[in-house]
This record gives structure tokens, sequence and C-alpha cells, in this order.
């Protein structure tokens, strides 16, 4: 079984967290929110833009950010139209596209410690308590990089959630069982299931209707 949202994973041990994050801003942690990709998977459409439950996917992510810290959204010329409608309530920093370049410049710019959030995942803001304590696990790791994966039927993946506590250094991965919250757009088919959960989300993104497991 994979670790709950309680648990680490470190040498075959699970531990327990001796607290989670407090409210925005008491320990000044920095949001970044990656929203620079071409969308290749879903024919190149400007994913943080797409409506989904009739909201842009990209204003889940900003609530969730703007409850846990600062967010500071990284674009490129692949999302312009995310530029034209959120630039001007959020910061912003302009990439190439390039994910990994992108994050090297978002971290330089924001500092760490810095939590990265994707921009795909249309229920994320019902997931915050969730996050926070995924934070308050990370930021006691003895690595400077922890990620996020969910597990699901079997198999885990990245959800694209990661706590950097320096720009580069040792990995640590931390585990958790996927819930609607956790869902991210990828593909026509995820667009698909996130399009059948609208409406159906209950607190803590654990949906009120059936989803396959």
């Amino acid at each position: 079984m994979p670790a709950g949202p309680q648990e680490r994973r470190e040498g075959g041990r699970s531990l327990r967290p001796r607290g989670i994050l407090a409210q925005r801003g008491e320990d000044g942690i920095r949001v970044i929110v990656m929203a620079g990709g071409r969308g290749s998977r879903l024919g190149f459409v400007e994913k943080p833009a797409l409506r989904v439950c009739g909201r842009p996917l990209i204003e889940a992510a900003l609530a969730a950010a703007s409850e846990l810290g600062e967010p500071l959204l990284c674009t490129s010329g692949s999302t312009p139209l995310t530029e034209e409608l959120y630039c001007g309530r959020v910061r912003c920093l302009r990439g190439s596209g390039d994910y990994v370049s992108d994050l090297a410049l978002s971290l330089e710019a924001a500092g760490t410690p810095a939590l990265v959030l994707p921009a795909d995942m249309p229920f994320i803001d019902r997931a915050v308590p969730e996050l926070r304590a995924f934070v308050g696990l990370a930021t006691r790791s003895r690595a400077e990089v922890v990620t996020l994966n969910a597990c699901r039927g079997g198999r885990c993946w990245q959800t694209g959630i990661s706590l950097f506590r320096a720009p580069a250094g040792e990995w640590e991965d931390i585990f958790i069982s996927w819930r609607p919250a956790l869902l991210d757009v990828d593909t026509a088919e995820d667009l698909e299931e996130a399009t059948a959960l609208c409406g159906t989300m209950g607190e803590g993104g654990r949906g009120t209707g059936r989803t396959s497991a």
C-alpha cells in the first residue's frame, strides 16, 4: 500500500509528520505554477486556458497557490491567453516553454523553499489540506527536492507537485493514494474524466460520485 498523506517513506520506514503548514504567509513559502507547456497531447491547445467545469484549468492552481503562499506564474509564448488574463493579477515570469529550463528560471526568480504546482489539475484547489501536509513532510526531509507521487490501480507516477528546498540536490519521493483532486488533464481521455466529475467533487477532492480505482 502506498503511504498516505500523513506519512513519508524513507529507507523502508513510514515517518509521521509533527505538524503541517499554518495559514498563508506564516512561513513565507513561494508557490510556482508551471503554465508554459505546449499541450501537445491535446492537439497543442493552450491548456491552462482550457475550460473544465466552467472555469479555466489555471484557476484551480492559482486558487490553491494563493491559499498556500505567494504565487509565481510561469508562462511561455505558447500560453498568450493565460498571460493576458492572469498576469495582471499575479506575478508572472515568461519562460521558453521548455519545462526543465523554465523550472530553473522560476526557482531562481522565486527563491526557495518553493512549492511547484502544475497548471492542468482542474480540482487541485480541493486538495489544499493534503498539499499543506505534503509540504510539512517535505520541509522535514533531508532531501533538497521532494516530489509527490500518486498511486492508483497498482501504478504510481509523479504528479508534477514538488517542494524545492534548494534548486538541486538529493531527491526523495512521497506517495499518496490517488483521488480526483489530483487528476491532471494531459489527454482527451483525461479531459473526458474531468468533465464527468463536474458537480460531483466533495471536500478534499475525494468526489461524491463513482470514479475508477
